[in-house]
């Protein structure tokens, strides 16, 4: 296949960099992020170590000896981090999965999460639970001439450790303008330090006091970023590939406000034939997927606005076209 290709761009961070390597030696091929970059952001651990090289703030963490039992692990974590922790696997998480938020100092559900890492033979890292006022993200593309761009950072809401709705620009909501610059700051750091091409993203913390602390990163056209689909010049999707193919990369500019808001599989509910009714100002993205599972991102639907006054209102009827289509769903069950 490598040998059939000119590119091979990637849907996400979950590569076999070293497979992928010795299969194309000698190869014509180009890999897009090239896979250094894919390898040191495929894991947070080495995440956090580049964030810190690049003077880019994130949480204090502790990377934890698999070759302990857990019960040590845990006195290592509570020692470090005794007001609260969050505990990470460093490959393979996502959408709430391969995180675990303390419920307590003896949290008996972190002795399975432990012991499954183990045996995927993935590192586990805690890092301090963040007091946050909100978290933000930036969706930011590079174009593999060099050119460089960025979108505005966005709130981003979770449900169960899943992004529900994300909204912007954040400037709009009330985040200090500095948030902005320094998120943008951090991006172009990320995207040059790597060489990356095509859209990436960085999900952050904004604390309690007004500080910006570096969640993830993830080297590909992001869910944060969808609702550039219906508001913005120029789409994360359409920018990944101009940036990966070295094209000029479009406009980055978004409408006054926005908002994204994810369609997440139902509870108990194994099958989803009916499909979300839009009204006309929601537009509708669905993926089509066959394999339904509760908090699976199944679709999304994108609105605009002319001004923020306009966004609460558009903001509850994604939610009534949301729960309409929950109500459907379980029906049909």
């Amino acid at each position: 296949f490598l040998g059939s290709v000119q590119a091979v761009c990637f849907e996400n961070e979950f590569a076999p960099c070293e497979k992928l390597e010795a299969s194309a030696k000698g190869l014509d091929v180009s890999f897009l992020p090239g896979l250094e970059a894919i390898f040191q952001l495929q894991d947070k651990i080495r995440q956090r170590e580049l964030a810190r090289r690049l003077g880019i703030e994130a949480p204090r963490m502790e990377v934890l000896d698999g070759r302990q039992a857990p019960e040590q692990q845990m006195k290592q974590v509570v020692a470090a981090f005794p007001r609260g922790w969050v505990l990470k696997w460093a490959r393979l998480g996502y959408d709430g999965y391969g995180t675990l938020i303390s419920g307590g100092t003896n949290d008996v559900r972190a002795r399975p999460f432990l012991d499954a890492a183990k045996k995927k033979g993935i590192p586990v890292f805690a890092e301090e639970k963040i007091p946050f006022r909100r978290e933000l993200a930036v969706v930011a593309v590079r174009s593999a001439r060099g050119d460089w761009a960025s979108y505005p950072l966005v709130i981003s809401s979770q449900r169960n450790g899943i992004c529900k709705h994300v909204q912007g620009p954040a400037g709009a909501w009330g985040a200090d303008p500095r948030l902005e610059l320094q998120a943008a700051q951090a991006a172009r750091r990320l995207g040059e330090s790597l060489q990356l091409t095509g859209a990436y993203a960085l999900e952050f913390f904004e604390t309690i006091d007004g500080k910006l602390l570096l969640i993830e990163i993830a080297p590909r056209v992001h869910n944060t970023g969808h609702y550039t689909q219906d508001a913005a010049d120029t789409s994360q999707f359409e920018n990944h590939w101009r940036g990966i193919m070295g094209l000029g990369l479009g406009s980055p500019r978004t409408e006054p406000a926005f908002a994204m808001w994810n369609l997440l599989g139902p509870e108990h509910v194994v099958t989803c034939p009916a499909l979300p009714n839009p009204t006309a100002r929601c537009h509708l993205h669905w993926y089509g997927k066959k394999e339904f599972r509760p908090g699976r991102k199944l679709g999304h639907l994108n609105v605009r606005a002319s001004s923020p006054d306009e966004l609460p209102g558009l903001l509850r009827e994604l939610e009534e076209v949301d729960r309409d289509w929950q109500n459907r769903t379980h029906g049909s069950s």
